[in-house]
């Protein structure tokens, strides 16, 4: 029973990556993007649709604060010159390392690289884990976020 539900979480994640890209590059709500995908796409009778749902609720609703953590981790890689992909990719697993306690950090960042390789460029994996590890090993990141939201 165990073994599958890694796998679901991974088509999950994978799922929540493609509709907050879908929702980046159509300038939409990823919420009620995910609503429609799932009801047209059959997604509600999966195993994984709770924990894709509860991604895509997540970065929804800490979008900004989301953003600032990854421009903050990113050197030299501003939010506005990233990728779509990528920066779908790092909002999930960065949701997953801020607000999912029950999320191993090292699993939220080999999942990530893993949808890179899959979903976005050559170097995209080795990218989104070194942005990911960056997070994952600051201790303030939350007031960082704060302290971002607060100068913007």
């Amino acid at each position: 029973m165990a073994a599958e539900k890694y796998p679901s979480r991974r088509k999950a994640r994978k799922h929540a990556v493609e509709v907050v890209y879908a929702a980046l590059v159509r300038d939409d709500d990823p919420v009620v993007l995910f609503g429609a995908t799932a009801s047209e796409a059959g997604w509600r009778d999966h195993p994984w649709h709770p924990f894709a749902q509860e991604l895509v609720i997540g970065v929804a609703d800490h979008d900004h604060e989301l953003d600032a953590v990854i421009d903050g981790a990113s050197d030299k890689w501003r939010i506005s010159r990233m990728s779509r992909t990528d920066l779908a990719i790092l909002r999930v697993a960065t949701f997953e390392l801020l607000h999912k306690d029950d999320v191993p950090a090292a699993v939220a960042i080999s999942e990530a690289a893993h949808i890179a390789e899959e979903l976005s460029a050559e170097g995209s994996p080795k990218f989104v884990q070194g942005v990911l590890s960056k997070i994952a090993s600051k201790p303030d990141t939350d007031a960082a976020a704060d302290d971002e939201l607060a100068e913007r």
